[in-house]
């Protein structure tokens, strides 16, 4: 813990960074019935939110504490996310690494269910990772086994909400771990084929 007040600090003082402690109205612009956010179904506080630049791509990091009721107490969970635009919308999918999807009692919904439906695409892929998406066509082309097992040795979820990719993991993160965590999601839209940006909207 003392290592991410640290790394905050260090953060904060950097002039390359704009940084509010909590930021309300853009935790609001996400839709809150998709990873991660879906996983704090009792209330969502968005915490030390920095924004800057990687390699020319805009990029937000930020801590979320995600409350989920137990009995007549909340569970808290902590979350860290790194949020990167994309060059277009794309349809909605979220690929989640088994060590992080929820099971059984605690499943929450991995993408939002409007405008329209998802599906889970047990049909590709490999037990490494949990894929939902809207568009099943578009989810196949982008997989393949390297993309799920980074996304498995790093612990990593995503999804797309619109024209902007959420990466996460669970836990505090330090922010030199965060932005590790948001070059890695960098990576995985540079690895994007080229098809996905023609694809049908």
């Amino acid at each position: 813990m003392f290592e991410v007040r640290k790394s905050i600090k260090r953060f904060r003082d950097d002039p390359a960074w704009i940084y509010r402690k909590g930021d309300r109205d853009y935790l609001n612009t996400f839709n809150q019935d998709g990873y991660p956010f879906s996983l704090g179904p009792d209330g969502l506080s968005l915490r030390h939110l920095l924004q800057g630049s990687l390699d020319g791509r805009e990029v937000s990091l930020f801590h979320l504490r995600a409350l989920r009721r137990s009995g007549r107490a909340h569970v808290a969970r902590l979350y860290s996310v790194a949020v990167l635009p994309l060059p277009r919308a794309l349809p909605a999918t979220a690929f989640t690494s088994r060590r992080l999807a929820p099971s059984g009692r605690e499943r929450r919904p991995a993408l939002p269910r409007t405008p329209g439906w998802f599906r889970d695409l047990k049909e590709i892929g490999t037990h490494l990772v949990q894929c939902h998406s809207e568009d099943v066509d578009f989810a196949a082309l982008i997989n393949t086994y390297a993309l799920e097992r980074l996304m498995h040795d790093t612990r990593l979820g995503w999804r797309i909400e619109g024209n902007r990719m959420i990466g996460w993991t669970y836990g505090r993160k330090t922010y030199e771990d965060l932005l590790s965590l948001a070059e890695t999601v960098a990576s995985i839209i540079d690895d994007f084929p080229v098809e996905a940006w023609h694809w049908t909207e």
